[in-house]
């Protein structure tokens, strides 16, 4: 995992888990979809510029970014004090791998099987043992 990023996860729209990238967490990723999803549907409605993009829990931040055209959010989470510029070029960075190996498609007709994204792991663990170079 990146020095900087702690977990990221990738739900759904619909906050159906969809990649979990995390070494030990408390976190029941299901309830964090719902929970995801809906505030980041809440927050769109009150926004005209996308909704929620970070919060703060305790001395955690999770910055979400949506992928795919808004079919798929992704959420990394940090420890707070982390430099929202520095997040949001590395969310960035994982989004666009993810949306060169999948398209909008690719989630429609996902039967999932959870294997199906390996070969996102394996790149975004690739990336992550190059940036902490």
């Amino acid at each position: 995992m990146s020095s900087i990023i702690k977990e990221l996860w990738i739900f759904s729209k619909e906050g159906i888990p969809i990649i979990e990238i995390t070494d030990d967490t408390k976190l029941d990723k299901y309830l964090m979809g719902s929970f995801i999803s809906a505030i980041k549907t809440y927050s769109q409605h009150l926004s005209e510029k996308g909704g929620l993009n970070c919060f703060i829990m305790e001395n955690c931040k999770f910055t979400v970014k949506s992928a795919l055209y808004g079919n798929s959010i992704l959420v990394c989470k940090t420890e707070s004090d982390i430099k929202e510029k520095k997040i949001t070029k590395i969310c960035n960075v994982i989004v666009r791998i993810f949306e060169e190996l999948y398209d909008v498609d690719d989630l429609k007709n996902w039967n999932g099987d959870l294997a199906f994204f390996d070969k996102f792991k394996e790149k975004i663990e690739l990336y992550f043992k190059m940036s902490n170079l």
